[in-house]
């Protein structure tokens, strides 16, 4: 419903504007890549309006890879390279940024993997090997790791790498360290990255809606929220993943371009999410990979509120828009 709604708004904003001849490019910011994946397939196949581009922005495609569960440890390969590029941030690891979380990525849907899906049958030994190699690419110690049988959820890493100054990460950007009021807390309770956006965003909104827009709103600007609930995914005990949509428009569409935007400490929707997920495009012709291009930043989820990640971001949008069709 929520891809068909949006989908009819954009048909009759090109058709009321005169713009069908137009060049389209969607995009889709964090879990709105999962609507822009349903779109660029609904608006093709319903309305035969071929995209140019979608560009993903911090997002996914599919939510097993940020969601762990009992037997399934996909989030935790997909989360380890993120967890190298805070550490690195906050020095708790020294070595090149890129060779480093290159390394980080291979160990992780590697030896990492490979020894998560052994369970209990990895043995003492091999288990203490991969633990040190894990407090290599993080900064927290191997017994931390072999104590928490090797997985370390996010909300985890967030409270453990800077424990000992008292510090817990941002969850968007794990960039950003607050002092921590509970130093011994097993999980980080607030985001210091949210709470750093949160108040600029709320006043620059709705002083844009009422000095800019002359729109006088008396509903609170919401960020996050869960008004939105119950959220329908069309299918019941079901993960969502949409990768088979964005498959079908650039099947559909081979002149159809993906760009592929991720921050290096981004522990909300981590790059390897979306890299896991385009690896797993089976279905797409070899042909077509090469419509995927990945572009990387220093930053975390909202990478543009860092200046240079801001210039950058740009540089990159507006080559891809004006690159011409293949």
């Amino acid at each position: 419903e929520d891809v068909e709604s949006v989908g009819d708004f954009i048909r009759r904003w090109v058709t009321e504007h005169d713009r069908w001849a137009s060049p389209k490019f969607l995009l889709g910011e964090s879990y709105g890549g999962v609507r822009a994946a349903g779109l660029s397939d609904h608006l093709q196949s319903r309305y035969g309006m071929s995209l140019n581009g979608v560009v993903m922005l911090s997002t996914l495609l599919d939510f097993r890879t940020i969601k762990g569960g009992q037997g399934d440890a996909l989030s935790d390969s997909v989360f380890l390279p993120a967890f190298t590029g805070a550490a690195l941030h906050h020095g708790k690891i020294k070595g090149d940024k890129d060779k480093l979380i290159a390394e980080s990525r291979e160990f992780a849907f590697g030896e990492y993997a490979s020894a998560l899906l052994k369970g209990t049958n990895l043995d003492a030994e091999s288990a203490k090997k991969i633990a040190d190699k894990l407090a290599s690419f993080t900064g927290v110690s191997s017994q931390v790791w072999l104590d928490h049988k090797l997985t370390i959820s996010p909300f985890e890493f967030r409270s453990e790498l800077l424990r000992k100054e008292g510090k817990i990460l941002g969850r968007f950007d794990a960039r950003v360290a607050w002092d921590s009021a509970d130093a011994a807390a097993p999980y980080a309770d607030q985001d210091p990255s949210y709470s750093l956006a949160y108040g600029a965003f709320s006043t620059a909104m709705l002083d844009y809606l009422g000095r800019d827009l002359g729109w006088k709103e008396d509903q609170p600007y919401e960020i996050l929220t869960s008004k939105v609930q119950p959220w329908k995914w069309g299918a019941d005990n079901e993960v969502l993943n949409l990768s088979d949509k964005l498959t079908d428009a650039m099947r559909d569409n081979p002149r159809l371009r993906v760009l592929v935007m991720c921050g290096h400490t981004d522990l909300a929707t981590p790059p390897e999410g979306m890299a896991y997920s385009v690896r797993q495009m089976t279905d797409l012709p070899d042909s077509l990979h090469k419509n995927f291009e990945f572009t990387f930043y220093d930053a975390g989820h909202m990478f543009y509120l860092n200046p240079p990640d801001l210039a950058k971001c740009r540089t990159d949008l507006v080559k891809f828009i004006q690159a011409p069709n293949r």
